[in-house]
């Protein structure tokens, strides 16, 4: 073995092989510096019988080197290390061109006539092809070598291209693993925090009405905003593959605006950026915004023809703020706010489980909240 560094690489290889998208997708693979595995080593070792190599290997390349996650053949210090350095890497140069590269021998081929794995391995014929995420990002090569020169036929390639198949659907059928495991945690975690949520509800209310049927409308229409949030949450993954999570707040806000937006015509405005919440963070947000339009119903921006309600939000790079404005309030209605099932309410889902802050001012006629919510509340 020559100890060596990588050579240099052509600036548009380096290029392919830095892509960040690329690299993200291998490392979520999960496969770099992990054992050998039988699911692996089953196709490694049907390309040496196959096509009649002696050595075959599926190998991932990241921006610095190349990992064996399965070897036939192969003996030495490579061998031992499961990898080399992009010095002696043949596989690089299939995810550069996410196509086949056929070498007959590499001793006069321009492209690898100086790859170090020449003298080093031992590397004349090579025969490699693409390895897929399931997003198709180039992960690596399934590749056969021989120790001297040949010439690779169609039939060969189309098996190295059916074994490479098998690899691939193995990854994915990996990665649908990962993501279901992903949202049975996810699930269990929101229906815990729903059945604590509808328990602290029912207590609070159970203490604010003493007449069964008022209790029951008002636990109906909390549950019911509930509801609403959850049908806005798009599922945890969309056509199996890295969908997002969420509601978007503009969608969220007018829905639960929607039975009185015809009744106030001009009484209301909703202005603010597209913004996706968290799936975790939309529930407690929707009972908070339920209480607050029940409030302006009641008795603020939503209760006379002479009333309006604003709502504004926009993003910083630290938080999510929203401002919501009622004018045209009487403050006799409005002087316990700070008080109640409904201020408990809002301190319930805004601070403690969201983490956020709400502040609210009543001056002549004008009630406005403002709350402040970290921006972790967001999809990325």
């Amino acid at each position: 073995m020559t100890d060596t560094n990588q050579t240099a690489r052509d600036p548009a290889t380096a290029r392919a092989l830095n892509d960040t998208a690329r690299l993200s997708a291998l490392e979520g693979a999960g496969v770099l510096d992990t054992e050998q595995e039988e699911a692996f080593d089953r196709a490694t070792r049907l390309a040496t019988q196959i096509i009649g190599t002696p050595v075959s290997l599926l190998s991932f390349v990241d921006d610095t080197r190349q990992f064996f996650k399965s070897q036939q053949g192969l003996t030495g210090w490579a061998a031992e290390q499961r990898g080399t350095p992009l010095s002696h890497s043949f596989c690089q140069h299939v995810v550069d061109t996410d196509a086949p590269l056929r070498v007959r021998d590499a001793r006069n081929d321009p492209l690898v006539r100086d790859n170090m794995a020449i003298e080093d391995l031992n590397v004349i014929a090579y025969l490699g092809v693409p390895v897929h995420a399931s997003n198709g990002a180039v992960l690596g090569s399934f590749c056969a070598i021989d120790n001297q020169p040949r010439d690779w036929t169609e039939a060969e390639l189309a098996s190295l291209h059916d074994l490479a198949a098998m690899v691939e659907t193995e990854l994915s059928l990996r990665e649908t693993a990962r993501e279901r495991e992903v949202v049975v945690h996810e699930l269990n975690h929101r229906v815990k925090n729903l059945f604590t949520l509808v328990g602290g509800m029912i207590r609070m209310e159970s203490r604010g009405h003493d007449e069964v049927d008022a209790f029951a409308k008002s636990l109906d229409g909390r549950l019911r905003a509930l509801n609403d949030a959850h049908g806005l949450i798009l599922p945890v993954v969309q056509s199996g593959r890295g969908g997002k999570t969420g509601a978007d707040l503009a969608a969220l806000t007018e829905k639960l605006l929607a039975p009185y937006s015809g009744a106030t015509s001009g009484q209301l405005s909703i202005v603010g950026p597209q913004v996706t919440l968290r799936a975790d963070a939309a529930v407690p947000l929707t009972l908070a915004l339920h209480e607050m339009v029940t409030n302006a119903v009641k008795y603020g921006g939503l209760s006379a023809k002479a009333s309006r309600l604003a709502i504004t939000w926009h993003v910083t790079n630290e938080a999510l703020q929203l401002d919501w404005e009622e004018h045209g309030v009487s403050e006799a209605d409005r002087s316990d706010e700070t008080s109640g099932f409904g201020s408990r309410l809002l301190t319930m889902t805004i601070e403690r489980q969201l983490g956020g802050e709400r502040a609210a001012e009543l001056d002549a006629g004008t009630y406005a909240q403002r709350i402040t919510l970290p921006r972790t509340v967001l999809e990325d």
